[in-house]
Formats: C-alpha cells, sequence, structure tokens
C-alpha cells in the first residue's frame, strides 16, 4: 500500500527559483533537475477571440486565472489557453550539461500547442507540438507523458504559451526534467504502474472465474469492474500512449474512453446486486441495467468529439446514482435482519464513490484542480480493492456455506423423503392383504343374504363400495411414492398404439357396461413407451371423467403428426371444469371446486401428468364452448417404425385399425 501510495503522490526537489509570477532560470546545481511550472502557469478564462500564441502573450492580467486552485473548463471543444513568464539569467543562458525537457500531462490530451515567444518583441523563438494524436518522433526520448526537449534560451524575458486541443477533460500539468531524472521516474513508475495493472489483471481474472464457477453475478461483475479499472488505468497512466502510439492514432483515446465507460456500466451493475436490488427492488434494478448498457454504448464515443456529450451528461448523471445507490444500501441494512454482511460495504464501496463523486466535479470543472481532487479517487482505489477484495472473500466463503449447507439439507430431504416412500409403501401393500379378505368375504356374504332385509344388504354394499375406495386408494399412493422415487425410470418399448388401446378400452368396457366408453379416431402410430404406465395414465382419465360425470360419455382417439408427436385425445361430454381450476388440476392433493362429494384424493391427473412428463411428453386440459373435458396427450413417437408400419399395412392391404365394437358382450 505505501508503495502504491508513493506512486501517486511522489514529489521532487525543484530544480530553479521560482519567483513570484515567473520561472527564473539561472545557474542549474546537480541535484535541481525537475521543476514543477503549475504554480505559475494561468489559464486564459475570458471570452477573448484569441487565434496566436502572440495574442495571448499580449493580453491583460485580469484575463487569466491561476491554473492552480481553481475550477477548470472541463469539456469542451474549443482550444484552452495557458501562458507562464520566463526570465533567463546570463548564468541560465549557458549550455545544459544534462538534457531537458518540458513534461505535459495528463497523457489523454490530444493536441498541445507549445510555443516561447520574446517578451518585447512577441516573436515565437521555440515551438512544438505534442499530443496522444500527434505521432511520436522516433530521435527524441519518450514517455507515459508528452515530452518537448527544452531549448537553450538566451539572457531575457520570455512567455510561454500552451494550447490544449482535447475531447477529454481539459486538465494540464507541466514541469521540466532532466533526462537522467525521465529516466530514473520511468524505472520507478514502470516498477510501481506494472504491479498495480498486475494485481488488477491478476484481480479480474480470479474474481471473474470465481464468480462464472459459484455462480454469483455480483462476483462477476466485479471482475468486470477491476478489467474496466485496468483499461481506464491505462490509459490515464499514460501506458496505453507509450506504448500503441505510433500504431492508431485513437489508440490511447480508445482505451481510456473504453475503461472509463465500462467503469461506470460495471460499477454500476457491482452495486445492483451487492446489494441485491434484482431481489427487492425489480424496477429500479431494471432501470440500473438499462442505464450500464447506455454507458456501455457510450464506449464507442471515446474516439471523436462527442465523448464530450457522454461526459458532460453520463458523469453528472453517475454522480447521482452513486448516491442512489448508497441510500439503498444504507436503508437495506437498517432495515435487512441480515444486514451485518452489509457493514463492509459501507466502507468498501462509500469511501471510492465519495472519491469518485469529488473527482468527477473536478473533471467536469465544478470543483478547483489540485492534489486532493486530482489524487483522491486513485487513493480510494486502492483502499476499496483491499477493503471490497475482503468482503467478496467473505461473501465467497458465506456463498460457500451456504450451498454446503443446501446440499446436506438436500441430502437430509431426500433421505427422510427415501423412508416416507418407504413406509407408505410398506404400509399400502400390508393394506392390500387385508382389504382384499374384507373384499372377497364381503362378496360371499353378499351372495347369502340375498334375500336378507334391505338395511343388511345396504351394509354389506357399503363396506363393499368403501373397501373398493380404499384399495384404489392404496394403488394410487403406491404409484405417486413409485414416480416420486429417486430410482424411478421407465421402460419404453415400441408399441402399435391402435390394438394398445383397443385392449385397454375392451377391458374397461367389461368392467364397467353401464358405461359409454368408445375408441374413435386412430391410425398405424408406433410408440415408444411404458405399456404399464401409460395404460395407468389412460385409466386414469377414463376413471376420473366417470368420476365426476356418470353418465358421460368418454371418447378416446389420436392421430400422428409431422411434428413428430402423436396426439392422444380423451374427451367427455360432463359439466367441464372450472376455468379457475384449469391450471390447477395437475397438481397433487388439489381437488377442483366441482369435486363435491365425490370420492377422491386428488392425484388422478396428477400421476397421470408425471408419466406422460417421463415419457417426454405434455398434458393439456380444456373445457368445450358446450362443455365438457378434453384431455390431450402429446407423445414423441417413432418415425421410422410408423412408416414401416404403414408400408406393410399398405402391401397386405389391410385397412386402417378400427375402434372396437360398442357391445362389450361381442367384442372379442
Amino acid at each position: 500500500m505505501q508503495v502504491i501510495i508513493a506512486m501517486i503522490f511522489m514529489t521532487r526537489p525543484a530544480l530553479a527559483y521560482m519567483g513570484p509570477h515567473e520561472l527564473v532560470i539561472g545557474s542549474y546545481s546537480a541535484d535541481q533537475d525537475d521543476i514543477d511550472l503549475a504554480p505559475l502557469i494561468e489559464r486564459l478564462s475570458t471570452k477573448r477571440q484569441v487565434r496566436t500564441a502572440a495574442d495571448v502573450a499580449m493580453l491583460p492580467a485580469d484575463d487569466f486565472t491561476p491554473l492552480m486552485g481553481s475550477t477548470g473548463p472541463g469539456y469542451t471543444l474549443e482550444a484552452v489557453w495557458y501562458r507562464m513568464q520566463i526570465l533567463v539569467t546570463k548564468d541560465g543562458e549557458k549550455p545544459l550539461e544534462l538534457k531537458r525537457y518540458l513534461e505535459i500531462s495528463p497523457p489523454y490530451l490530444n493536441r498541445i500547442r507549445l510555443a516561447i515567444l520574446d517578451a518585447d518583441t512577441r516573436i515565437t523563438v521555440w515551438n512544438d507540438v505534442v499530443g496522444d494524436h500527434i505521432p511520436p518522433n522516433p530521435s527524441e526520448a519518450r514517455g507515459r507523458q508528452h515530452l518537448s526537449a527544452w531549448p537553450n534560451l538566451p539572457a531575457g524575458k520570455y512567455w510561454l504559451v500552451i494550447s490544449v486541443s482535447s475531447n477529454s477533460a481539459q486538465l494540464l500539468n507541466a514541469s521540466i526534467k532532466s533526462d537522467t531524472s525521465l529516466i530514473t521516474e520511468n524505472v520507478q513508475d514502470t516498477f510501481l504502474f506494472g504491479l498495480y495493472l498486475g494485481i488488477l489483471l491478476i484481480g479480474f481474472m480470479v474474481y471473474f472465474t470465481l464468480g462464472l464457477l459459484i455462480r454469483d453475478r455480483a462476483i462477476v461483475w466485479y471482475g468486470l469492474y477491476v478489467l474496466a479499472l485496468f483499461a481506464g488505468t491505462a490509459g490515464i497512466s499514460g501506458y496505453a500512449q507509450l506504448l500503441l502510439s505510433g500504431t492508431w492514432q485513437f489508440a490511447s483515446d480508445a482505451i481510456t474512453g473504453a475503461g472509463t465507460a465500462f467503469s461506470l456500466a460495471t460499477s454500476v451493475m457491482m452495486w445492483a446486486y451487492i446489494i441485491e436490488l434484482d431481489k427487492y427492488k425489480r424496477t429500479v434494478f431494471t432501470a440500473l441495467a438499462v442505464y450500464a448498457a447506455l454507458a456501455s454504448l457510450c464506449s464507442l464515443t471515446s474516439v471523436s468529439d462527442l465523448y464530450i456529450h457522454f461526459a458532460r451528461s453520463f458523469f453528472l448523471f453517475h454522480i447521482g446514482v452513486l448516491l442512489i445507490l448508497y441510500g439503498y444500501l444504507f436503508y437495506f441494512g437498517a432495515t435487512k435482519p441480515d444486514a451485518r454482511k452489509l457493514r463492509i460495504y459501507f466502507v468498501a464501496l462509500g469511501l471510492p464513490a465519495a472519491a469518485a463523486i469529488v473527482h468527477l466535479l473536478m473533471l467536469m470543472g465544478l470543483v478547483p484542480a489540485n492534489r486532493f481532487t486530482s489524487n483522491c479517487y486513485q487513493v480510494a482505489s486502492l483502499v476499496h480493492l483491499l477493503l471490497l477484495g475482503i468482503a467478496m472473500a467473505g461473501r465467497t466463503y458465506a456463498l460457500a456455506s451456504q450451498r454446503v449447507t443446501a446440499v446436506q439439507n438436500s441430502t437430509r430431504a431426500n433421505q427422510l423423503a427415501d423412508e416416507q416412500r418407504e413406509f407408505i409403501t410398506m404400509l399400502s401393500h400390508e393394506f392390500r392383504t387385508p382389504l382384499a379378505i374384507i373384499q372377497r368375504a364381503a362378496e360371499m356374504v353378499s351372495l347369502h343374504v340375498r334375500d336378507a332385509p334391505e338395511a343388511i344388504t345396504s351394509r354389506i354394499a357399503t363396506i363393499r363400495r368403501n373397501a373398493t375406495q380404499l384399495s384404489e386408494l392404496v394403488n394410487v399412493f403406491l404409484t405417486k411414492e413409485t414416480l416420486d422415487s429417486t430410482n424411478f425410470r421407465i421402460s419404453p418399448r415400441p408399441t402399435v398404439l391402435a390394438p394398445f388401446l383397443r385392449d385397454l378400452v375392451l377391458r374397461r368396457q367389461r368392467e364397467t357396461p353401464d358405461h359409454d366408453i368408445e375408441l374413435e379416431e386412430v391410425d398405424f402410430t408406433v410408440a415408444s413407451i411404458d405399456r404399464t404406465l401409460i395404460e395407468r395414465a389412460i385409466c386414469n382419465l377414463i376413471e376420473n371423467a366417470l368420476k365426476y360425470a356418470p353418465d358421460a360419455s368418454v371418447r378416446i382417439g389420436f392421430t400422428h403428426r409431422s411434428d413428430g408427436n402423436v396426439y392422444i385425445r380423451v374427451t367427455d361430454n360432463g359439466p367441464g371444469i372450472s376455468p379457475d381450476d384449469l391450471s390447477l388440476v395437475a397438481d397433487a392433493f388439489y381437488r377442483g371446486n366441482r369435486s363435491g362429494s365425490t370420492h377422491g384424493v386428488g392425484l388422478g391427473l396428477h400421476i397421470t401428468n408425471r408419466i406422460i412428463i417421463g415419457h417426454m411428453g405434455r398434458m393439456t386440459v380444456s373445457v368445450g364452448e358446450n362443455g365438457g373435458t378434453t384431455i390431450l396427450i402429446r407423445l414423441p413417437y417413432d418415425r421410422e417404425l410408423t412408416k414401416n408400419n404403414i408400408e406393410a399395412a399398405r402391401t397386405t392391404n389391410l385397412d386402417p385399425p378400427t375402434a372396437p365394437a360398442s357391445d362389450p358382450e361381442n367384442a372379442s
């Protein structure tokens, strides 16, 4: 931490004497390698129309504002002019022992025109142009900042005039440095900034990968935020300009602007997921997501003057967004029962947020530029990375603990469910034998007491009916527990549906001769099904229809379509299902509003639906305009076997499968 802070606040001894309003260049000593010119530079603050450096040199002092401690012009398309007085003494005109450079920063300034004019004649004695849009001179020294070789000047008074044009914030720092100082500084800065950028890049890879692995979006967005911070720092520090200058004119602009735009977007999404706005304030979360998307798109403006409009609008708006987010952080921290985990975020997010607000206001020219406003965000970001890294580590540990607990609870729940199923299965099997005995005994008694009083025969019929219902209930529970078992597997085999359904309908007709059950529309479809389960599913539908509409007729038909599915329809002309119940009839233990006193536990349609889903199919329930219920079962069929079955039928001149005879006594 001390190393990084030293990188930001690194200062060096002054090279020469600075008078009240001018730089005095006299004799240079060996240890006076650097001159900070910022305290002497003035900025043109009036609306004077100037075109040349000579025009600026001739303006009165009242038109200028000190560079240090004053608010800057912010983002502007117009060139900003600066000037400074220089006094060269007789000693100062001697040839320099060490070559010296005028260093201009920040690195993202596009075009910087430099000129030195004689104070008396206003004649230009030296000029140069630097900036990240200006190709570097291969014969001159290069660094992270913009460098121009400082000339040897004869004794006299001069004006240093600087004109800056840029689509970035209008900030200016200037100093005079020796070549040895530049070399030493570059070595130090390369190590420190390399360390810092390396930490950011590693942080991105660690957090982004970790977030994907544990499926935590907050950590994923934090990793992306660190990557955006890496890009922005590479641009602002000058390394993008140093490494990419000469390859693409706008490389520095693209990296700096994109890093800034994506840092706005990713920081907002990181905040939103950390304080869980996606759960508690969905509308606010959606608005923030839209804002983040727009901020990301504005990265495309970084290589043009449109970036100025982006900065003017989004930076001020971003300050409001940060204040809103911190307000929500405070609110949830005060109201949520598990607010303790949010406490570290008050500092980890609040400190850089406050620093970012100050820094953005400085860039927009709303607060004075000084050492604090210029460097507060960099220092705060270091603290932020440390604290938020700790917070994210704690979040990761908490999520891991929750996942372990969830796995343990799930395992225990599965064990309990298996034990419950085993118990129900055992109990159901134990019930079957005495129920069968009761049913058989009741049947035998009924044969011997046909002439008994009605009260006796009625009670025997009640015993038989209740025993049958209880037996059916046992079968239903056994089927449900089988379907719910983790070891449940269907055993499909190719089945020609027509004879399969014909046999099923015939059996039901024999068992319930008083009810109208018919097989209507059929074809040659072959499907891979578990015959036992599908039979159970179809029987459930028939029984359900007859249970709620004893006098209704049931029609069954099926046909295959080109979408690869066969559609089985079970239709009745009963009273139908209430519209309020349609979406719930397949739920376990749900009984509709029209069930009345009809016996049942609400598992018939649920079991049928589970069986159909197990066959990769789907069941839908609908009500006709004139009443009645239609249940449509969609199942995949075997195209090749169906095609072969159709061809075989054509070869042998067979007619399509027919429905069974309506009279069960004559059906065979």
